[in-house]
């Protein structure tokens, strides 16, 4: 497979993140008048406000008033998301860039030692339903006691604030979630990151999909879009082999990682099924390019186990 298509989806997102977060650390430092606010709410060039709508509705909850520039930024992404999905999560959200980053980090530590990494794995329906109760109860906290308390504890806020201002407590608090995101990879991204919920209710039926190509599923079964997937979502057991067109799962970040892993051509990102290319020779029983040895399996964290290939 092609190394440079297999890296761009996921370089591609973590520049977009890098970006934001060095553009939010710029107006900070530099105090200028083209970017004024925070990571809850920002106004770019004195005209488009940008809310995270959470923010918005806890503080509007809490204080029970509303401000319309912020009611406008928060739309603004919710209109985002209604079109394209959870894309906060797996484009910008700056702690899904540090989870990313310490990922990769660790496990080439670990690769050098000899040891075998861990990689997330499939989150049961009931684990995922945390996150939804976490957005209930920041709703509820909000109407009964009236402060925003998420806002001053969210990771989002602490892991921006503590780049921009190095402060020492901060910074315990991003290294503790490294060390959390070692024993339990994107435990908080997965099963408690209440903004993340949100996004999930408001994205559900977005035009922008992972896209299944019908021809060619099912032919190479390697599992690595499943394995790689950093929200743990079964994507050739519940969706190439399912006969599925399109990855539904609410939880997909579209972060495109499983389309880099995929040496099949079987995944694609787009806002409706292209006409399916010719399917790829099926004469092989393993994966053309991949090596499915030990190597392989010590990058992934797991078994990559080969099933046989079915032939259409």
């Amino acid at each position: 497979m092609n190394r440079r298509r297999r890296i761009r989806w996921r370089w591609l997102h973590r520049a977009t993140a890098l970006a934001f977060l060095a553009v939010l650390v710029a107006a900070g430092l530099l105090r200028g008048d083209w970017l004024r606010g925070s990571m809850t709410a920002t106004t770019w060039f004195g005209v488009l406000p940008i809310s995270d709508p959470l923010a918005v509705l806890e503080i509007t909850l809490t204080s029970r008033t509303w401000h319309n520039d912020a009611l406008l930024g928060a739309a603004v992404l919710l209109a985002a998301a209604v079109l394209l999905g959870p894309v906060f999560c797996g484009w910008i959200c700056p702690l899904g860039l540090l989870m990313d980053l310490a990922q990769t980090v660790r496990g080439r530590v670990l690769r050098r030692l000899g040891l075998r990494t861990r990689r997330a794995s499939h989150v049961p329906s009931r684990s995922r339903a945390l996150r939804y109760f976490m957005l209930g109860g920041v709703i509820g906290f909000a109407l009964l006691a009236r402060v925003p308390m998420y806002q001053a504890v969210s990771p989002i806020n602490v892991v921006a604030w503590s780049l921009l201002f190095a402060s020492g407590p901060a910074l315990w608090f991003v290294l503790a979630l490294i060390v959390l995101e070692a024993v339990f990879p994107r435990l908080w991204c997965r099963s408690l990151c209440p903004t993340g919920a949100l996004y999930d209710l408001v994205g559900r039926r977005a035009k922008l999909r992972v896209w299944v190509n019908q021809r060619t599923a099912g032919r190479l079964q390697c599992r690595r879009c499943s394995v790689h997937c950093p929200m743990g979502i079964r994507v050739m057991e519940d969706y190439t082999l399912a006969g599925r067109p399109h990855i539904s799962d609410p939880a997909c970040t579209r972060c495109g990682d499983c389309i880099d892993v995929c040496p099949g051509d079987v995944l694609r990102l787009g806002f409706g099924a292209a006409t399916p290319p010719e399917p790829n020779d099926a004469s092989q029983p393993y994966c053309p390019g991949c090596d499915h040895g030990d190597a392989d399996r010590e990058e992934d964290g797991k078994a990559t186990h080969v099933l046989p290939v079915l032939r259409k």
